[in-house]
């Protein structure tokens, strides 16, 4: 019997149908299955080069709400705790520093958030996602159910054009590569004095869109949460902090975060075998990991290869994955988020292309018969 799995072993059959935007379908598994076990086939798109035993890949995949709630409850006490901070010892400079330390915490929150999509938080499914959803993702503006429709499609459909986060980058020049230095300048530029907070709305409107298959009393729930929200906002005379230390650090350190984070994930990778060449790893230095990259987001490929494995043992897989051959010699490890940009000004760009024309044929095949996560 084979003791190793990739990312495309299913433990259990059971599931049900899924629309996506467009039309296409992807079952879901059902919720009886066992989520401390992996589960990998919705969220995959390819058989992974590198191989785990069953044993490894189980014991990786294990889900601690401990340490999920304690996650949670640190992010939200940091956002307080510097909103307090900055009130107390107003200075300007001290502000610009809450803004994007608040920007990170945000992002924070959604990365927790994206665990949560990937039902990485909790075993209990509704528990799961209602966290994911009212304490994570509304408060960003966004459905986590929804983004789950939309960030699947992305995983089963890497780099192509059924990849919804490649495809509405289509003719959009600020994702070629490579750029010159006053290029990219200018668009990191608009992003962090607010100039592109259009694009995260507009980005939000389509996550929450009719087409991504909510029912209407999800809907209602999540406007009335926003609208009682609206009201103990004004009547207890804190627009102005929530002005000041949630939507300008959303609409400009924030969007600044994505647009690096989206750049490290999947732009300016070059020369490597098919499927290491869709997605690189980065190794943050401590200011970017407070300000730019936390909670390991920063582990991307290993993440692709096997998204079971919630976000506080991604260090150790990836650690795993160095002592199984192949991966250090293949995989894409920049050093630093800084390093990202410099290599975003030379080379060939494999992440303009689709990812049909790299990939090979059984890759392809394997990521459009895949079945149920």
């Amino acid at each position: 019997m084979n003791n190793t799995v990739s990312i495309n072993t299913q433990l259990s059959n059971k599931g049900s149908a899924l629309n996506f935007p467009g039309g296409s379908k992807v079952n879901t598994q059902a919720s009886t299955v066992n989520q401390n076990e992996p589960t990998t086939r919705d969220d995959s798109f390819v058989e992974v080069p590198v191989k785990l035993t069953k044993e490894e890949l189980v014991s990786l995949s294990r889900i601690d709400p401990l340490r999920s709630t304690f996650h949670i409850v640190a992010e939200w006490s940091m956002i307080i705790g510097a909103i307090i901070l900055c009130q107390h010892f107003w200075h300007p400079l001290l502000y610009l520093v809450m803004v994007a330390f608040i920007g990170a915490r945000q992002h924070a929150l959604m990365i927790l958030m994206h665990d949560g999509v990937h039902r990485r938080l909790y075993s209990n499914r509704k528990f799961n996602d209602w966290m994911a959803e009212i304490v994570l993702a509304w408060p960003n503006l966004i459905s986590a159910r929804a983004y789950r429709i939309n960030h699947f499609g992305h995983h089963r459909y890497l780099n192509t054009l059924e990849d919804p986060d490649w495809a509405r980058r289509q003719g959009d020049d600020a994702w070629v590569f490579p750029k010159k230095v006053w290029d990219l300048g200018q668009i990191l530029l608009r992003d962090i004095s607010g100039l592109n907070a259009f694009r995260l709305l507009m980005l939000a409107r389509r996550l929450v869109s009719k087409d991504t298959g909510m029912t209407r009393s999800f809907v209602m729930v999540r406007y009335a949460f926003y609208a009682v929200l609206a009201v103990v906002i004004g009547f207890a005379g804190l627009t102005k902090p929530v002005l000041l230390y949630w939507v300008i650090p959303m609409f400009t350190w924030l969007i600044f975060i994505f647009r690096i984070r989206s750049i490290a994930e999947h732009s300016a990778i070059d020369g490597r075998d098919a499927a290491y060449a869709q997605t690189r790893t980065v190794y943050p230095t401590i200011l970017e990991r407070i300000f730019l990259a936390p909670k390991h987001v920063n582990y991307h490929l290993e993440h692709h290869f096997f998204p079971s494995v919630p976000f506080y043992r991604l260090p150790a897989l990836h650690a795993l994955l160095l002592t199984k051959p192949g991966f250090a010699d293949s995989a894409h490890l920049t050093q630093s988020y800084l390093g990202v940009l410099k290599e975003c000004l030379g080379g060939k760009d494999r992440a303009a292309e689709p990812a049909e024309s790299i990939l090979p044929s059984f890759a392809m095949e394997g990521a459009t018969s895949s079945g149920a996560d």
